[in-house]
This record gives structure tokens, sequence and C-alpha cells, in this order.
């Protein structure tokens, strides 16, 4: 057996998307595919809501876990774990671009060398850290652990979400995200999350940000049963009882003046730009004028 075909049954491929954002997953695993040509032992998609059959058929994964009505995504993740039988798997949110090459194999060697590692994160910001790993190109990460796309320990990670399900819920952690949940769960089982940087750039980009979802569907809170039917409509990282100071509502004004002007001008030349702006517009009509 060689050591691809041996790397093929030790990972699985998880996707995690939910309804309205078809079009950035469509995207995401265009670009996925042509980056990672590796054959993972199973593919798993999480969605959580509703979204096109036609998307579903396309990919094609081995197994679909779906919520039918929004649950949120500390729900979708919790659902899935259980369900991943290999020893790591790759997590994949459906907002990225992939403009270098997903070295599975190299990485999950790697990471199966390295006993207190967590986690290695596929980097979507500069080189920050003077910690360098003995491996090259590989540091240790300065922000922790995180969901962005990055191959994990399977059995950590459930464990972690095991004691984040069992973790008492109240106003007190209404604001603590899954990732700081997890981070924390890190550093007191002194285990590492790595990440990997393209010579000091970022490796991987973000594209879905004016798609976020509300931030209340991240925070543990959103597990339990009663808070999972919450309506979430918030995306700014401020809590539904929180007051946004006028100082940041009039901060707005000048951002979205700066951003409908690039907007405005790059559409002309970036097909991208256009799509972003086009989107905007349509959400607007949708939101205010229906």
């Amino acid at each position: 057996m060689t050591s691809l075909d041996k790397n093929k049954d030790l990972i699985s491929l998880v996707i995690f998307t939910c309804e309205g954002r078809e079009h950035l997953l469509a995207q995401t695993m265009l670009s996925f595919k042509k980056a990672c040509s590796f054959q993972f032992s199973q593919v798993i998609m999480v969605i959580d809501g509703q979204i096109s059959n036609a998307i579903k058929e396309n990919l094609n994964p081995d197994l679909i876990l779906q919520s039918p009505k929004r649950k949120g995504y500390v729900n979708s993740i919790s659902k899935v774990l259980p369900l991943i039988k290999t020893p790591y798997f790759f997590w994949l949110e459906d907002d990225w671009d992939f403009p270098n090459p997903v070295e599975i194999d190299k990485w999950l060697n790697i990471l199966e060398a390295e006993p207190t590692a967590l986690q290695i994160i596929l980097a979507k910001d500069a080189l920050n850290s003077n910690i360098h790993h003995p491996y090259a190109g590989i540091h240790k990460s300065d922000l922790g652990f995180s969901a962005n796309p990055s191959i994990n320990k399977t059995q950590a990670i459930q464990k972690a979400f095991s004691a984040l399900e069992l973790a008492s819920k109240n106003e007190s952690t209404k604001l603590v995200g899954f990732e700081n949940y997890i981070e924390s769960y890190r550093k007191a089982h002194q285990m590492e999350s790595l990440m990997i940087f393209d010579y000091e750039k970022a490796y991987v980009a973000h594209s879905g940000y004016l798609e976020s979802t509300a931030r209340e569907y991240h925070m543990i809170n959103s597990i339990d049963e009663e808070n999972s039917t919450i309506e979430k409509e918030y995306i700014s990282g401020f809590g539904y009882h929180q007051k946004i100071s006028l100082r940041n509502k009039i901060s707005l004004i000048p951002k979205l003046v700066i951003a409908f002007f690039w907007l405005a001008i790059h559409a002309f030349s970036e097909r991208y730009v256009y799509d972003y702006g086009l989107r905007i517009y349509k959400s607007y009509l949708k939101k205010f004028k229906s």
C-alpha cells in the first residue's frame, strides 16, 4: 500500500453549508477541486436549512446530514462529528477560494507526526508570528483554533465538542462562540493549532463576508433546543440585546460611502466585483423592499 493509499483511509472531507448560500458553495467546490486532487475516504455534506437539490446532486457526497429548518452552525457541527469515522477530517465551509495547491497527503503526514497538534489551518492572513515550526511553511497559529479550512484530529475535536455540549449555558455565555470555547479547551489540554502560509502570504481567501450568517448561530448557547429556533438576524457580532452605540452607527456611514465608490469603479473591470455589487442590491430589494 502506498502512502497516498494509506492516507486516503485516514481522512474525510466535511462540507458545511446553509440555505441561501448555494452560489458560494458552488464557487468554493469548483475552486477546491481545482486545488485538491486528493481522494477522501468519505465526503460528508452538512446542510442547515433548505438548499437546491441540484447542487447536492452535483457534489454527490457519500453522506448528507440536513436540518430542514435552520438550527445554527454549532448544531450542525455537533450532529456531524459522531458520524466521522476517520481519524482526521478536512473542515470546509462554503465560502472559500483556494489559489494554492491543497496538499492533503503532505500535511496529513505532518499532523500524524505531531502528537500535541490539534489541527493544521490554511492561513487567510499573512504570517504574523515569529514562532517557527520544524516543518517548512508550518507555524504555530497566533490565533489558536480556527474553523477555517483545516485538517483536524477527529477524536480531539469530538472530545472538545462533547465538553461544549455539557457546559453550562446561561446569560453569561450568550456571546461565547464555539471557536472561543474550543480554543480554551485546546489551551487547557496543551494542544497546538498549526498554520500553513504561502511564503508569508495568505494561503486561502475568504469570499463570503457579505453572506455571513448571524453570529448567534456560532454561539455555544444556540446548541440548546430552547434556543435553536430563535430568529437570528444580526451579523455584526453584537448580540440581540446588546445595544449598538451611536458612534458605531455614525462610523458606518463613511464606510458605506467608501465601499459604494470602490464597487462602482471596479465593477467596470472586475466581474466578481460586479457580481458582489449585484448581490448587495438584490439583498437590499429582498430585505427592505419586499
